[in-house]
């Protein structure tokens, strides 16, 4: 990742999340008191070697933190450690809620049942015979056209009392969801994100989701703009209205329920996962992926979750 612009600053204050704040301006890539720090989000491997080779000879230290760090043995995870030497420490988020320095999480897995075995049969034997990219794209339009869904999330968001981010992939299908929210549920200010949206109006959206009097505020929001970097205090309710694979993106979309909030106190902040489970019988893409997530994320990382069958 190339840092296009880099400021030097005054500043003896402590620093948390790599960011200080320097007037009204928040910064993520600073020099100040011989320390050059660049928070680069998503940078891959390769990148982050050549960085880190640039200072051999000049930098004293180098240290790194990340939240999704890659897994051990894997050929991202020698690359980066060939150029900074081992991991040092790794902490789960449970130590972290356990000590209070984020917010305590629950993830409730809602398992949506369909009971569709014509549905459910074709897709899992297109998979079966080498389709699997047309077999995800089938059962992730048959969940997006689901009306009965979509009613199902307007039930689930009509009971939230506080601010809370709804997270899509597909914009059409985050367009749809912000129409039909906006016009069926009342009670609720509702916003939206994807790329499209300018920097100046994100802004204003944070602001307002960081308000925490009248109607609780909804966002509905692509996982690609807001998973990563994008931190607003007050969200108390996530919901993955699209089902991913990626460790990355959805350990950094369970991070925007995790700062500290007074809303927060002496409660949860809840993630709920959308499972689409098209039969019972049939273990089919989207069903494997959510598989994916509880052994490798809830479970390691320590997130307590529960499981709760939805008919819908």
């Amino acid at each position: 990742m190339k840092i296009k612009k880099i400021k030097k600053i005054d500043y003896k204050g402590e620093v948390y999340n790599l960011r200080v704040k320097d007037g009204d301006d928040i910064k993520n890539n600073y020099f100040a008191n011989d320390m050059c720090v660049s928070n680069c989000h998503t940078a891959k491997a390769k990148t982050l070697q050549t960085i880190m080779k640039k200072t051999f000879g000049h930098a004293h230290y180098r240290l790194g933190m990340s939240g999704t760090y890659p897994g051990e043995n894997t050929s991202e995870w020698m690359a980066i450690e060939s150029v900074t030497g081992p991991k040092l420490i790794s902490v789960k988020a449970k130590e972290l809620m356990d000590k209070g320095l984020i917010s305590n999480v629950k993830v409730k897995c809602l398992l949506l049942q369909y009971d569709d075995a014509e549905f459910a049969e074709s897709v899992y034997t297109i998979k079966k015979h080498g389709g699997g990219k047309r077999a995800l794209e089938l059962e992730k339009e048959y969940a997006q056209n689901s009306e009965k869904r979509k009613m199902f999330i307007g039930k689930l968001t009509n009971k939230f009392k506080n601010n809370s981010l709804l997270l899509f992939h597909n914009i059409a299908y985050g367009t749809e969801l912000y129409n039909y929210l906006r016009s069926n549920v009342i009670g609720k200010d509702f916003y939206y994100i994807d790329g499209s949206t300018t920097g100046e109006k994100r802004e204003y959206i944070k602001k307002q989701m960081e308000e925490t009097d009248g109607n609780p505020k909804i966002l509905i929001g692509s996982f690609g703009v807001l998973s990563t970097g994008w931190s607003v205090r007050a969200i108390k309710n996530i919901v993955f209205c699209d089902s991913f694979k990626s460790p990355r993106i959805v350990i950094q979309s369970i991070g925007r329920a995790l700062r500290l909030h007074k809303d927060k106190e002496g409660d949860k902040a809840i993630v709920f996962d959308l499972v689409d489970q098209f039969h019972s019988s049939y273990k089919t893409i989207l069903y494997n992926h959510f598989i994916s997530r509880k052994k490798d994320l809830y479970e390691k990382e320590k997130y307590p979750y529960d499981e709760l069958k939805i008919v819908i």
